[in-house]
């Protein structure tokens, strides 16, 4: 494991891109609420000061980060090949209780899917109530009930981009030797 500076103008090389090799791995950590970015404790760094974790496994990737969120509940770990940020990361790890708070985890996504259905369900029920009613003379109506079938299509493809995005990292990771389901 090193912790190194993310830009660091008096090393060289300076850039951390340049100091990983092939087979490792890196972590960077950022404040869970805010994004902002921070040391492995939870510190928060200005973003010239930004650091990041080089290690030689994803396996002590995966245990250092896990043992730290434990200890720093509101920090978050994203853990890339040696690619670095060029895709997305290979595991987020955060801690167990803040599982909920990641975009694409399924209860969010169950949530989104029972919403679309209940604006799909509800949309022409607005279009027969404008049309029937009152032989189209309120717009009102027609107009929310084409609104709530755009969220509800943006809903789902909401959905179907987080599930791609899972199913590549898990064939990344297990590219990488990794636990797919971790």
């Amino acid at each position: 494991m090193q912790i190194l500076r993310v830009y660091d103008p008096a090393r060289r090389p300076p850039n951390w891109t340049d100091i990983i090799r092939p087979g490792q791995f890196v972590a960077f950590a950022s404040h869970l609420e805010t994004e902002a970015p921070c040391d492995p404790t939870g510190t928060p760094v200005p973003g010239d000061a930004s650091t990041c974790v080089i290690y030689d496994s994803l396996g002590e990737a995966t245990a250092f980060t896990r043992e730290a969120v434990q200890n720093a509940p509101a920090v978050r770990f994203d853990i890339f090949d040696s690619a670095g940020r060029s895709l997305p990361p290979l595991l987020t790890v955060v801690h167990p209780g803040r599982v909920p708070t990641l975009d694409g985890n399924p209860t969010a996504a169950r949530r989104n899917r029972i919403g679309a259905l209940a604006l799909v369900a509800a949309a022409p029920i607005l279009f027969w109530f404008d049309w029937a009613r009152h032989d189209g003379l309120l717009i009102l109506p027609t107009v929310l009930g084409i609104n709530m079938i755009i969220i509800a299509t943006r809903l789902l493809q909401l959905n179907s981009a987080h599930a791609s995005a899972a199913r590549s990292r898990r064939e990344r990771l297990a590219a990488h030797g990794g636990d797919p389901d971790a």
